[in-house]
């Protein structure tokens, strides 16, 4: 998890500091079928190979990423970036004496590089006598960039590891105090509570993990029970009832991107375009609309015809207010599968909502026609039907919708 957050930071490093190195080469990443074409035409490649490698972490396909870099560390050995990347990827892959050389290495190439000085102490914290020299890379960063949220982060992080509890507050509470949207200080520092028994502390700093980041699902559970120790039953019940949802969500995710990026066996289009869409659905059922975008995008790439992929970019257009954009794509659906009554609604919602009236009944209408049991076409063609001044058919229309809700 704290190396999601090291990899979460490389997006914030454009506000970084002149006398800090910076890392480059992430900003215009194409496809993994680029990189590959251009590593076919010449196999040492730096660019391509950095690009492969960068896609590679994005995706969390760690082990191939490892490979990646390991190539570009060969043929670039003065490039601080990829020894640094190189290091994430094998963190990531549970070789950390191999990180720790790969991050050693960065760090005389580059010695401002202070993503390096986090990762460095982190490993370092994990070995039994390591704690003074996780220290001394965290103070040296600091005194890099004593503004970092992160930085201050890792202090407290490492100081809650040895049970040094007081300092841990205060690093951590630095650390929110520069950045109060960095979840895993607020959940650090409401572990430090809970360890100090202060339990009104704990839930307020665990509420504050949730804010940062809704998708944070340890920290559903341990506000769930902490709510319920304190008398708060029915909202820890809630809680629990939350973390399980969010567990399940994350294992389809996990499941998803196994199919996906970590087989050793590749499968074939078809499967790969379910997988995405599947993965896509998963996204934007936790709201994450753009990620949700990137899968479905994926899906139709592997097959131009796949309505549902298609239909559910519409959605996110939608949800987004892009109903132009929308509407091209659920007219893309319907052409693939004429008899999808969904597409049709959410069609006529896209007329409804831009004022095309007519255009949303006839919509709507060929939704009824598909499904007559979908409530919510009926209430759209009730509201499209009075605005066309067909007040009572268009009562009618909204008196089935509550019909058939009542029905279910």
């Amino acid at each position: 998890m704290l190396f999601t957050g090291i990899l979460a930071c490389l997006c914030c490093l454009s506000c970084a500091p002149a006398e800090r190195h910076i890392l480059q080469g992430g900003e215009a990443v194409k496809t993994v079928e680029h990189y590959q074409e251009a590593l076919r035409v010449n196999s040492s490649d730096a660019d391509a190979l950095f690009g492969l490698g960068w896609v590679y972490l994005q995706q969390d396909r760690t082990r191939a990423a490892t490979g990646v870099f390991a190539q570009l560390v060969a043929v670039d050995s003065q490039n601080a970036d990829a020894q640094y990347l190189y290091g994430v990827a094998l963190s990531k892959e549970h070789r950390k004496t191999e990180a720790i050389a790969a991050f050693q290495q960065a760090l005389l190439l580059a010695p401002t590089f202070v993503e390096v000085h986090w990762a460095l102490a982190l490993l370092y914290n994990e070995r039994g006598d390591g704690f003074a020299d996780a220290l001394g890379m965290i103070e040296e960063g600091l005194r890099l960039a004593e503004g970092s949220s992160y930085g201050h982060f890792v202090l407290g992080f490492v100081l809650c590891s040895r049970g040094e509890n007081e300092k841990a507050v205060q690093a951590l509470l630095k650390s929110i105090t520069i950045d109060s949207s960095l979840a895993h200080a607020h959940y650090y520092l409401a572990l430090v509570y809970l360890r100090q028994r202060d339990d009104g502390r704990a839930i307020a700093a665990m509420e504050k993990t949730i804010e940062a980041d809704p998708g944070y699902t340890e920290a559903y559970y341990s506000l769930g029970t902490l709510y319920a120790r304190t008398g708060r039953v029915d909202e820890g019940e809630q809680m629990i009832e939350l973390f399980q949802q969010l567990s399940r969500s994350t294992m389809d995710e996990d499941h998803y991107r196994r199919m996906l990026y970590r087989r050793e066996v590749p499968f074939d289009n078809v499967k790969r375009a379910g997988s995405h869409f599947n993965l896509g659905l998963v996204y934007l059922r936790r709201g994450e609309l753009h990620t949700a975008k990137k899968q479905f995008m994926e899906a139709l790439l592997l097959d131009s015809t796949y309505a549902e992929a298609s239909h559910n970019i519409g959605v996110v257009h939608s949800l987004e207010a892009r109903h132009e954009e929308a509407r091209l794509y659920f007219e893309k659906a319907i052409k693939w599968k004429p008899d999808y009554a969904l597409a049709h609604k959410n069609l006529a919602n896209n007329h409804l909502v831009q004022g095309d009236y007519q255009a949303a009944i006839e919509a709507f209408q060929l939704a009824i026609g598909l499904d007559q049991n979908m409530a919510e076409a009926y209430n759209g063609l009730g509201t499209a039907l009075i605005q066309q001044g067909n007040i009572s058919e268009g009562k009618a229309a909204r008196a089935r919708a509550i019909e058939l809700g009542t029905e279910d």
